[in-house]
Order: structure tokens, then C-alpha cells, then sequence
């Protein structure tokens, strides 16, 4: 990804360059995702946008109904995590940086690195879940802060869960929080 500012092409914003062209993109406000989004669907190839966070959980669980698609433990050679303290008897190493997208098998429907490496940004603001059963839900109608999925390299295991959410501030922009697109036809 790179970043768009005013309708051209500039450099990639990510802190961590460690893994060359194929780190994960990151240090990318919610704000700038969206910027990113127009200028893709200017390109007239489909339709981008965030997924919401719904969306991002039945990717991630792939048809499982455990912790993690990988089961009811993570270990640091499935996903990119702090390894440290162990989730269900599975622990590991803590690498300090994001590794290259792709490092790790995917989960059942092809998708790679659902739980670690950077967290992900989602289109929903973040609210309390309601109170009855829902589908598809699309998030708090009002605020600031914004849904982000699927753990990091600097949070351990219980973190990297399918159902785990987190949020932040639609302005925010850390090393440890990327994305990835919807793209529709």
C-alpha cells in the first residue's frame, strides 16, 4: 500500500521494513485507510472498503468455532505474537517486528495472517455489542473510536482470538495497526 495524499502516490508509511515489499502496511490512520480506499475505487478494477467488524470474525474463523482458526491454542509458528504468557499451553518467541504477510499457513478459506502481526482496522465504530442476537451487525451508530481486529506482534495470544476486539480513535496511527480490503465486484 502506499499512501495517497491528494490524489497521488507517495511513499509507503510503514515503520517496519524489515520484510521488504511484503510487510504489512502500517502506522495508517482509520482516516487515511479511507483516503486509500477512494483513490483504489478510482481505478474502476471493483469496489474497496474496510470489512466490518462481523465480516473481519467470519473471515478470521474460517468455519471454526474455536479461539483461533488454528484451534483452542495459537504458538508463535502459527502467527506473529508476544509469546509470552502461554494461551492453553501454547507459548513462544516474542520477534519484536512484523514479519512478511504470507509467513504462516493460511487459515481454511485462504487467508493469511487472520490473528497477529498488526492489528487491523474495521469499518464499524466501536460501541457495545446489542443485546439481542443480530446478523451482520455494522457497529455503534455514533463516536470516535474505531474497531480493530486480530491482535499484533506486541500483544500475546488472548489477544489474537476471533472474537477479540479492540478500538482506537479513527486518527490513530501506531506500528502495530494496518489493514486489509473488501474488494466487490
Amino acid at each position: 500500500m502506499k499512501k495517497v495524499v491528494h490524489g497521488s502516490w507517495t511513499s509507503n508509511p510503514s515503520y517496519n521494513s524489515n520484510c521488504g515489499n511484503n510487510c504489512p502496511v502500517e502506522r495508517v490512520s482509520w482516516n487515511a485507510v479511507q483516503t486509500f480506499i477512494n483513490a483504489m475505487n478510482q481505478r474502476g478494477e471493483g469496489t474497496y472498503r474496510l470489512p466490518t467488524e462481523a465480516e473481519w470474525e467470519y473471515c478470521a474463523r474460517a468455519g471454526t468455532t474455536t479461539p483461533f482458526n488454528t484451534g483452542n491454542c495459537l504458538s508463535t509458528d502459527q502467527a506473529n505474537f508476544d509469546g509470552e504468557p502461554p494461551y492453553n499451553g501454547c507459548s513462544g518467541v516474542y520477534r519484536g517486528t512484523t514479519i512478511a504477510v504470507g509467513s504462516f499457513a493460511a487459515n481454511a478459506w485462504g487467508l493469511y495472517d487472520m490473528h497477529g502481526n498488526v492489528w487491523e482496522w474495521c469499518s464499524d465504530r466501536y460501541g457495545s455489542y446489542p443485546k439481542t442476537a443480530v446478523i451482520n451487525p455494522t457497529g455503534a451508530t455514533s463516536g470516535t473510536d474505531r474497531v480493530q481486529r486480530g491482535g499484533s506482534l506486541e500483544w500475546y495470544a488472548g489477544y489474537c482470538r476471533s472474537a477479540k476486539r479492540f478500538y482506537r480513535t479513527y486518527d490513530s496511527s501506531i506500528y502495530d495497526l494496518g489493514f486489509r480490503l473488501v474488494r466487490e465486484p
